[in-house]
């Protein structure tokens, strides 16, 4: 009994003095010593122990809301080498909020594209409370960097992803010459669709791009939307014969997510990629031909192949269950 009171008083007296520290810390803040505290945290958040860094972490974001004349130390630490510090300076500026909206906007056109960029990104978690930043974040659409042009867009769908300017105000960069950042815009896309169908257009133009990583994405995504995309099926059936597996395999999974396509009218399209030479077309090949229910049995053959087979032991495996699924009872 008594080694149970002892380690209940060292846990009641280790929370009394955390709770003691971050009031002497918020003491001091009052008193006009914030930028020594939030110096002193962000050095703390570099300790070699975990459960310090925890500590630092912890009061620099119970403290952010208060912390109005740290901005500058909290934009160094965003470029700082250690990750926790950048995530833990982003997290607090967000909870700074709308007040520090201004400062963070004028960030986005200063000579660091490292933290242009990473500005671009906090404020598209802050939300719909970023919205003093919107002229500034369209203006970052025509940035030197093709990273912050991309952490902009997205910034502003997250945003407003209610505003119709939006559609027109992405759709040039639909010819960036970087196929990673259409892939970006993309899935930026995806959420201004949830409020915009008519967003659609700008997938269905992306799922006709001459990067297959792009058409990929864009077929995904159309996918994803379901129903709210019908009128995207003429799109999606002609990247039923992409020069790409992968997005021959993908289209067939968003009709069948869509759900206008019979069923036996896909299942070719599958056959076929269960003997490309690309294993991760085969694996995607069994996963959706597991979605096709009976409609899929006239892959059984090739499925059967595939479980004993191939030389892929996850193919195997995942032959072997799909085989299961689409078999007939008895």
């Amino acid at each position: 009994m008594l080694p149970k009171r002892i380690g209940d008083f060292l846990r009641q007296a280790k929370t009394f003095c955390l709770g003691l520290a971050f009031i002497v810390s918020a003491w001091t803040m009052v008193c006009g010593q914030e930028e020594t505290v939030i110096r002193r945290l962000f050095e703390q958040l570099r300790s070699s122990d975990p459960l310090r860094r925890g500590e630092a972490a912890r009061d620099l974001l119970q403290l952010a809301p208060q912390a109005t004349q740290s901005l500058e130390m909290f934009l160094e630490a965003l470029l700082d080498a250690d990750e926790t510090v950048r995530q833990t300076a982003a997290e607090a500026l967000v909870r700074i909020g709308p007040k520090v909206v201004p400062d963070l906007a004028k960030v986005l056109t200063g000579p660091s594209k490292a933290l242009r960029r990473r500005v671009a990104v906090v404020l598209g978690q802050m939300g719909p409370s970023a919205k003093a930043a919107v002229p500034a974040l369209e203006k970052a659409l025509q940035d030197a960097d093709a990273d912050t042009r991309a952490f902009a867009a997205l910034a502003l769908v997250r945003i407003s992803p209610e505003r119709t300017e939006l559609v027109p105000l992405l759709k040039p960069l639909l010819n960036e010459p970087d196929p990673h950042l259409r892939v970006a815009l993309v899935y930026a896309v995806e959420l201004l669709a949830q409020q915009q169908p008519e967003a659609g257009k700008l997938l269905e133009l992306a799922s006709e791009d001459r990067s297959w990583e792009v058409r990929l994405a864009a077929v995904a995504v159309l996918g994803r939307l379901g129903k709210s995309t019908k009128s995207a099926l003429p799109t999606l059936r002609r990247r039923l014969a992409d020069e790409h597996g992968l997005v021959r395999v993908s289209a067939v999974a968003a009709l069948l997510q869509i759900g206008e396509t019979p069923r036996a009218e896909l299942v070719p399209v599958l056959q076929h990629a269960l003997d490309d030479r690309d294993a991760a077309v085969r694996r995607a090949a069994v996963l959706v031909l597991k979605e096709c229910g009976m409609a899929g049995q006239p892959a059984l053959l090739a499925l059967k192949r595939l479980a004993e087979s191939d030389p892929d032991p996850v193919i195997r495996s995942l032959a072997e269950q799909t085989l299961h699924t689409l078999r007939p009872p008895g």
